[in-house]
């Protein structure tokens, strides 16, 4: 592990102490601010190293990656088929299952950024050491926000509310990560330890796709960034289809990863009902917790 790695591990940990000690209301704007800068300043890059013929493959590549983890991760629960709930109560969601519609602004959002930077990247050309500390202080700057908000949500009752859905759901996001990894690395995508890092980001593109960046190349960088992208934003498309298919509800909240905390929160309570948001929300906030002291770990 690299000393940046080291140094993003003990800021998160500093400033989730200093969450946890007092809070100041507002910081949750920051995260926006510093997640665009980063997803810009990353695509700028990707467009200056990548070339137009690897363009079309690397979005290819990452859509099939996209639906592979949700279906890898899916039918992994599916698999092992830990089932709680009672039949009327299945029997009970199914009825509320719809078609989910993607958070457009959410799309707008990051993916403007995203084709800007590039777009940039293609027309203006600078120092690539430049832009590689740039994404070094950057990314810097998310672990101490992201701690200093983690610090106010975790607690002891957080974690002791957990319930058994939603560490069978954890159980089994991490299995389908695993599994991903695997593909990707049969597949001569990237090495092990990249495939694993792409997928265990679990949906959270902002962070893995810099830090992918870094520690590898600018194209496996956005590749990580995409991947994760479209998981979060299929989510809403695939899972209730997956549903309809075979109900296991600790399967479709494990798809979601670390976004069912928030972004993909509302998917799940509308077609699972309430009986499973606690369950989501904890699932995706030990994700959260966790991803950026293992991620760089692993690389």
């Amino acid at each position: 592990m690299n000393s940046s790695s080291i140094f993003f591990i003990i800021l998160y940990l500093i400033f989730l102490l200093i969450g946890k000690i007092k809070y100041v209301k507002g910081v949750e704007k920051i995260v926006d601010i510093v997640v665009i800068l980063l997803i810009s300043t990353i695509s700028y890059w990707a467009g200056e190293e990548i070339t137009s013929n690897q363009i079309f493959g690397l979005l290819i590549s990452s859509l099939i990656l996209g639906i592979l983890s949700i279906i890898i991760t899916y039918f992994s629960g599916v698999a092992i088929r830990h089932f709680n709930t009672t039949k009327s109560l299945m029997k009970a969601n199914r009825e509320k299952i719809i078609i989910g519609n993607s958070n457009r602004q959410t799309i707008i959002k990051y993916m403007l950024p995203f084709v800007i930077g590039w777009i940039l990247g293609l027309l203006f050309h600078i120092n690539g050491t430049a832009i590689v500390s740039m994404v070094d202080y950057e990314l810097y700057a998310l672990a101490s926000v992201l701690g200093y908000i983690m610090g106010k949500d975790i607690s002891r009752k957080v974690i002791l509310s957990s319930s058994k859905d939603s560490l069978i759901s954890l159980f089994i996001t991490i299995l389908g990560d695993i599994i991903l990894a695997l593909v990707m690395y049969m597949l001569h995508i990237a090495n092990f330890t990249i495939s694993l890092a792409i997928a265990l980001a679990s949906g959270w593109y902002s962070y893995v796709g810099p830090l992918v960046a870094v520690s590898s190349d600018p194209y496996l960088g956005t590749l990580a960034f995409l991947v994760n992208f479209l998981r979060e934003q299929l989510t809403y498309v695939l899972v209730p289809f997956l549903l309809k298919l075979k109900f296991e509800p600790r399967s479709a909240i494990a798809v979601g990863g670390a976004t069912a905390m928030d972004t993909t929160l509302p998917l799940y309570v509308e077609v699972l009902g309430k009986e499973y948001a606690l369950s989501a929300m904890v699932s995706g906030v030990i994700l959260t917790l966790v991803i950026p002291i293992i991620l760089p770990l692993i690389i």
